[in-house]
């Protein structure tokens, strides 16, 4: 099929078609509103989808296979719901699998985006120089249930008003400076809300820098907790000023657990109650998740690879800690957004586990493809 192209379009509707050796973009759109896309295939072309100056955008199981460039490119966008999208390997020399775009310019800047369940299939091995999702400038974005390949990094997040929670992101060693997460420019940024995220084989866990030696790019308000860093060459790293508090993480076969250097040193951020493991501690089975008729919510400890020498619960209202709310059962209230974190030791090593419940309506494809291994973790009461 012939490429698909589209501009000053309203409440327009694009479904189930295959976009095969286009000779430039798949899909492209701009100037639009009220636009859904979905069960489209874009393969063989030297880019996939590109979206610029619109709102109220939905794009939903679509896919990339074989395109060179950026997989998703989108600019100047509100109201964006990427979910269950898989794409695939961008191996472009600047290419990103997917990318909100600022183009140096704040008009360009996107606004209001939830990415979920997706896909982003950046590889190791590819000739790219970036990496699998960036968001550049962007403000108030929910990233969730993801898996997020990597290359030279694996989540760009240089932006303000982030929640990013239950993402899988690997594999981020190009540089020495390569990271699973990095809010990484040389602009000040606030509001980060980073947790219950597996990051793993990356040079940098999760990366507080910049570029050269920037004074002036502030980190504020970051909030970093509950993720399990593994097999990193250093978990958490930081060089410039931040504020906010890195907490109850897990560092799995790290070489360095934490380094700061430079104006990172000098920081109001808050750093305590991070554990290591070697690697012998696991969690098997994560604690089940239940909410009862009674009005109560419980957990149970679930199955380790040994039995704990002890076990702490940490009851949470949309991610953040709930104080006293530490036993195995909770009242709950409506308009909480519940989750529960255990954290376990035996011996030295201490391991961390969300606890789970069935998906719902919505179920991610990184989960149905096996590349997510959790179920859901928030309820919405």
């Amino acid at each position: 099929m012939l490429p698909i192209l589209r501009k000053k379009v309203h409440g327009d509707s694009l479904r189930g078609q295959i976009i095969d050796g286009a000779p430039d973009i798949g899909v492209a759109y701009q100037v639009f509103s009220d636009t859904v896309v979905e069960d489209i295939i874009v393969k063989h072309s030297p880019r996939g989808f590109k979206f610029h100056n619109g709102k109220n955008l939905i794009v939903r199981r679509c896919e990339t296979d074989n395109v060179k460039g950026d997989g998703i490119y989108l600019t100047k966008t509100s109201n964006v719901l990427l979910e269950n999208n898989r794409i695939g390997e961008a191996p472009g020399e600047g290419a990103d699998c997917c990318q909100f775009a600022y183009q140096n310019n704040d008009t360009n800047i996107s606004t209001d985006v939830v990415i979920r369940g997706n896909l982003f299939l950046q590889s190791p091995t590819s000739t790219s120089n970036k990496g699998a999702l960036v968001c550049d400038k962007t403000r108030n974005y929910l990233v969730e249930y993801n898996f997020i390949g990597g290359k030279n990094f694996s989540f760009s997040s240089i932006g303000d008003g982030a929640v990013v929670r239950s993402n899988v992101m690997r594999d981020g060693r190009m540089n020495d400076y390569s990271f699973g997460y990095g809010v990484g420019d040389k602009a000040d940024h606030v509001g980060h809300h980073v947790y219950d995220n597996f990051i793993e084989n990356t040079n940098r866990g999760i990366s507080l820098s910049g570029f050269e030696d920037q004074q002036l790019a502030f980190r504020r308000d970051i909030d970093i907790h509950d993720n399990v860093i593994s097999g990193c060459d250093i978990g958490f790293f930081a060089n410039r000023p931040w504020s906010g508090s890195f907490r109850r993480n897990i560092f799995l076969q790290c070489k360095q657990d934490i380094v700061l250097k430079g104006n990172g040193k000098g920081t109001t951020g808050k750093i305590d109650d991070n554990y290591v493991n070697d690697g012998s501690f696991l969690n098997i089975s994560p604690p089940p998740l239940r909410f009862k008729p009674d009005g109560k919510a419980s957990v149970a400890s679930g199955e380790w690879t040994s039995e704990p020498d002890e076990i702490r619960i940490q009851w949470r209202d949309k991610g953040i800690d709930i104080p006293g709310a530490n036993r195995p059962s909770i009242a709950v209230e409506p308009g909480m957004e519940l989750s529960c974190v255990l954290l376990a030791r035996k011996d030295r090593n201490w391991m961390l586990a969300i606890a789970e419940t069935a998906y719902g309506e919505f179920t991610p494809r990184a989960w149905q493809e096996r590349k997510l291994p959790w179920q859901r973790r928030y309820l919405l009461i």
